[in-house]
Order: C-alpha cells, then structure tokens, then sequence
C-alpha cells in the first residue's frame, strides 16, 4: 500500500482552506468593518487582490526555505526548465482539447468555471490578466502541487492525486454557486474534471522532471496568457 506522509497531507489541505477559505472571509469582514460596499466593482477587485497578495505572502512565508532557491534554479536552468514547461503544456492542451470536445456536446456547453472567466475577462480585462496570468499560476501550483511533494513516496500516486484536486477545484463554482437540484440536473459539468485534472496531470509532470515548481508555474502562465488573449481577440 502506499505511503502516505499524513502530516504533510494535513498541511497542504490546511493550506488551501486558509487561501480558499479564511483569507476571504478575513478580507470580505474587513470590507464590511470599514463599510465598504464589495458589489461595487473597484472595492470587490481590491479585495480579491488583497487576498492574492496575503496567500502569495503565506506560501512565500511557508516555502521560504526552498521555493527562492527553486526560482534562482529555474532561471540558472531555464533553457531546460523552459524545454520541459513547453513540452508539457503542449501536451496538456491537446489532452484538453480532445477531451473538451467530446464533453462539450455532452454537456451541451462549456464548463462553468470557463464560461465564468471569459465573462470576467471581457469585463474586467486588466484584473483579469493579473489574476490568470501571475497571481493564479504561482497559488494554484503551490497550493495544488508543491503542498502535496512530499505526501506520497511514488510520483505516479502524487500526479494522481494532485490532478483530481486541481480538476476538482475548477469545479467548486459548480458546488457553490448553484443547488443540489441543479448539479443533478446538469452532472455532466462533473465531466470537466477530467480535462482539467489532465491538464494539471501534465503541469505535474512539469514540476516533477526538473523538482522545479516554477517550471510548472510557466507552464500554467503560458497556458493562461494564449487563453487570455484569445479571448480578448474574439471579443474585438
């Protein structure tokens, strides 16, 4: 049976809920204690910032042993880093685009999660290529992958494991913004799970043929950019 590092597993869950979780709550009372309205567009983008910045703080904070010498190592190494970033995103997106294919005409559209970013990159374009391009990448591959390195002795148990979490995360606007009756209704947005948990399986894979989270950081910001700008280019 596989090994598992509890304590480590235990801590990487802790992790997530604290980015999640607590940190909005934390900011959205702040907003509420200094009587500012979060529906206004401005106040609400602050405070989505706000909590980017206090969980790049805390991952900063907690990986500070080892993720400023993976950041030096990657651009010492970047040619390489750079290689197997590409590689694998390309990878990735063709599993992607196959697979969204095929359940697309299942669900009779696209995922929630991606029908929810081009909205707000249409209407907020400048936030939106922040968050997706450099604050996004850096949380989701720290808190999703680097959190969980050394759950698991074996890398096939770790990419298993790291992938389902990360599909299963672009799903949780599914679970949270509409009720039971609706997700039984619409199961086949479930589906998604899979091209984005084998995306994330090949961001994985990044991260582990060079021990280097930023190369699957790049790999994710590549990723993220060309999706940013194909939506923009569509909507001019």
């Amino acid at each position: 049976m596989e090994k598992i590092n509890f304590k480590e597993l235990f801590l990487g869950i802790f992790y997530i809920l604290i980015y999640l979780v607590v940190l909005p709550v934390l900011v959205s009372s702040l907003c509420g204690w200094w009587h500012l309205d979060l529906s206004n567009v401005t106040v609400s983008v602050l405070a989505n910032i706000a909590v980017y910045i206090l969980a790049i703080l805390m991952f900063l904070w907690v990986f500070r042993k080892s993720i400023f010498g993976e950041l030096k190592a990657f651009f010492m190494n970047f040619k390489t880093c750079g290689r197997v970033a590409f590689f694998n995103w390309l990878k990735g997106l063709v599993f992607m685009m196959l697979t969204n294919i095929i359940i697309i005409s299942l669900a009779g559209g696209l995922a929630v999660n991606e029908a929810g970013n081009r909205e707000m990159i249409s209407a907020l374009p400048v936030f939106s290529a922040l968050s997706m391009i450099f604050f996004g990448p850096f949380l989701e591959e720290v808190s999703f992958r680097k959190s969980f390195r050394h759950v698991f002795k074996s890398d096939w148990a770790f990419l298993i494991f790291t992938s389902l979490l990360f599909g299963g995360a672009h799903l949780l606007s599914l679970l949270t913004e509409f009720n039971l009756a609706y997700i039984i209704e619409n199961w086949t947005q479930l589906l998604f799970i899979i091209p984005y948990g084998g995306f994330g399986y090949f961001l994985g894979k990044a991260y582990l043929e060079t021990d280097n989270i930023f190369t699957s950081i790049f790999a994710h910001m590549l990723h993220n950019t060309l999706s940013v700008l194909l939506i923009l280019m569509a909507g001019v």
